[in-house]
C-alpha cells in the first residue's frame, strides 16, 4: 500500500466525500460476509419466470456497409480462434474459457478469490498491469463476435459468447476477485449485456442463456445492487460515474425483471442527465480536457439515451441537449482528416463496441450524429460511413430527438474549455492548423486525465 499516495488523495477530499466514502467503507465492511466463493451457491433470488426479451433490435438489412460486414467476419473468425487486440497486445488466448484473471505482459495473475475489496488493485506486484486484466471483462470482444452472429446468423458465432459468458459467471462469483473491485466495470459490463441480448436475440438459446438463465439473473442483480448502493464520489465522480450511470439505466431498462428495477432506473435517470451537463462545457467539449474520454462519455451518454427511448423511458431534452452539444464540438475540432486534436492521456476505452479494430471512431461518432441530429452546415466533409455502430445505434431512435441550438458557424474558439484552433479555410490535404491550450487544469480536484497541462 502507498501510504503517500493515500494520502495525497485524502488531501484532495472535501467532507461531504468523506462521509460519503466512509458510509461506503461502512456498506464493504457489512457486505464481506456476502461474498460468494462458489456461484453455483449463490443465494440471490432472482425471478422464477421473467417476461421474454422485448428490447429487440429491428432488422439493419442493407444500411450496414459492405466494408463493415467484411471486416466484422474477419473478426469474428479470428475471435473463435481465440485472437483479438487489446491494448497493444495480439491475445492468442481468448478462447472459449479465458483466464479472466491473467496479465499477457507480465504472466501476472490477479486474485480470483479474495474478497474484493480486500485487493490493493492499484499495485502491479499482485495483479499485473490492471487494464490488461480488466478489458476483457468488459465484454466488449463478445459485443463484436455478436455483432456477427446479427448480421449473419452463423450460431458458431453465438455459441462462442455464451461459452465465454458462462465461463466468466463462473469464474467471478459476487464480491470475489478483481473485476468487483471498480464500479466503471460493473457499468461497462452491464452495457455489453444489453446488447449482447439484443444482438443474440435470433438465436435459439438466447432465452435461456439470458432471461432463462439464474446464474445470469444473480450476476444481473448483484451488478444493479453493487452500482446502486456503490457510485463513484467526489475527486471520482467523471466518466466512471457516467459509465455507472448509463450500465445502470440500461440494464433496467431492458432488463425490468426485479422489484427493484423501476427505481434503479428511475435513480440513474435523475442523476445522469444532470451529471452529463455537469462534465461537459456550455461550448460541448468534456471537461475532463482529454480528448479520448470525449468521445467515450459521447458514446455513454448515446448508448443509455437511446436505450431510454427504445424502452419508453426517454432521458429527456437536456441529455440530448448536451449530447448534440458534445457531438457540434467534435465536428467543429476535427482536422481534414477527422481527427479531433490529441489533448490529455487515453486508455483506449470504448463506452460500447460493435466495431471490430480498423474502424474510424471519429468518423463513426460523427455518422451517428449526423442520423440522430442532422450534420449542421458548417460540418466537415464526411466520406459516406463505413461503420456498424451507426445503422445499429440508430434504429433504437423511434425519431429525431428533442432540437436544439446548433453554432451557426464553426466555431474555433472554446472558451470554457480554453481552446483556441488557429488552421486554413480552404480544408485541403495540406492543411495547417494549430491548437492554443489556455483552460483550468482538467476536471474536480484530481484533475485525472489532463496530464499535459501538468507539463
Amino acid at each position: 500500500m502507498n501510504l503517500r499516495w493515500y494520502a495525497r488523495r485524502l488531501a484532495s477530499m472535501s467532507p461531504a466525500e468523506l462521509a460519503g466514502r466512509g458510509r461506503d467503507e461502512l456498506v464493504r465492511w457489512r457486505w464481506r460476509r456476502r461474498q460468494v466463493i462458489d456461484a453455483g451457491a449463490d443465494p440471490a433470488r432472482v425471478p422464477a419466470d421473467c417476461p421474454p426479451f422485448a428490447a429487440r433490435l429491428p432488422a439493419a438489412g442493407a444500411a450496414v456497409p459492405e466494408e463493415a460486414r467484411v471486416r466484422l467476419k474477419e473478426a469474428a473468425e479470428g475471435l473463435l480462434g481465440g485472437r483479438w487486440p487489446m491494448l497493444g497486445h495480439d491475445r492468442e488466448d481468448m478462447v472459449a474459457a479465458p483466464d479472466w484473471f491473467l496479465d499477457p505482459g507480465t504472466g501476472r495473475r490477479a486474485p480470483d478469490r479474495a474478497y474484493c475489496f480486500d485487493i490493493d488493485h492499484r499495485d502491479p506486484v499482485v495483479v499485473g498491469n490492471l487494464k490488461q486484466v480488466w478489458e476483457p471483462s468488459r465484454h466488449q470482444h463478445l459485443t463484436v463476435l455478436a455483432a456477427a452472429y446479427h448480421l449473419g446468423g452463423e450460431d458458431r458465432y453465438a455459441d462462442a459468447v455464451a461459452a465465454q459468458l458462462r465461463s466468466w459467471w463462473t469464474a467471478n462469483p459476487f464480491l470475489s476477485g478483481i473485476h468487483w473491485t471498480s464500479g466503471i466495470e460493473l457499468g461497462l459490463r452491464l452495457l455489453s449485456w444489453v446488447w449482447l441480448r439484443r444482438l443474440l436475440d435470433g438465436w435459439p438459446g438466447a432465452g435461456p442463456l439470458f432471461e432463462g438463465n439464474p446464474a445470469f439473473l444473480r450476476q444481473l442483480r448483484h451488478h444493479q445492487e453493487w452500482l446502486a448502493r456503490l457510485p463513484s464520489r467526489g475527486s471520482s465522480a467523471n466518466n466512471h460515474l457516467l459509465a455507472e450511470l448509463a450500465g445502470q439505466f440500461a440494464a433496467s431498462c431492458a432488463f425490468p425483471w426485479f422489484p427493484e428495477s423501476a427505481t434503479w432506473r428511475s435513480a440513474a435517470a435523475a442523476r445522469l442527465g444532470p451529471e452529463l451537463a455537469r462534465q461537459t462545457f456550455a461550448d460541448g467539449l468534456n471537461r475532463e480536457l482529454a480528448t479520448e474520454y470525449h468521445g467515450f462519455v459521447l458514446e455513454l451518454g448515446l448508448a443509455a439515451a437511446l436505450e431510454g427511448e427504445r424502452a419508453g423511458h426517454p432521458l429527456g431534452g437536456q441529455v440530448w441537449d448536451t449530447l448534440r452539444r458534445m457531438t457540434d464540438a467534435l465536428a467543429a475540432v476535427v482536422d481534414v482528416r477527422l481527427r479531433p486534436p490529441r489533448q490529455g492521456d487515453a486508455d483506449d476505452g470504448h463506452g460500447l463496441l460493435l466495431d471490430p479494430p480498423g474502424y474510424d471512431r471519429w468518423a463513426s461518432l460523427l455518422a451517428t450524429g449526423a442520423a440522430l441530429f442532422g450534420p449542421a452546415s458548417w460540418w466537415p466533409a464526411r466520406p459516406p460511413p463505413t461503420d456498424l455502430r451507426t445503422p445499429l445505434w440508430t434504429r433504437l431512435a423511434p425519431g429525431p430527438p428533442p432540437g436544439g441550438a446548433r453554432p451557426p458557424r464553426r466555431p474555433s474558439l472554446f472558451g470554457g474549455a480554453g481552446m483556441a484552433l488557429l488552421r486554413d479555410l480552404d480544408g485541403r490535404p495540406d492543411e495547417l492548423w494549430c491548437r492554443a491550450d489556455h483552460g483550468p487544469h482538467g476536471y474536480l480536484s484530481i484533475a485525472a486525465h489532463a496530464h499535459a497541462d501538468a507539463l
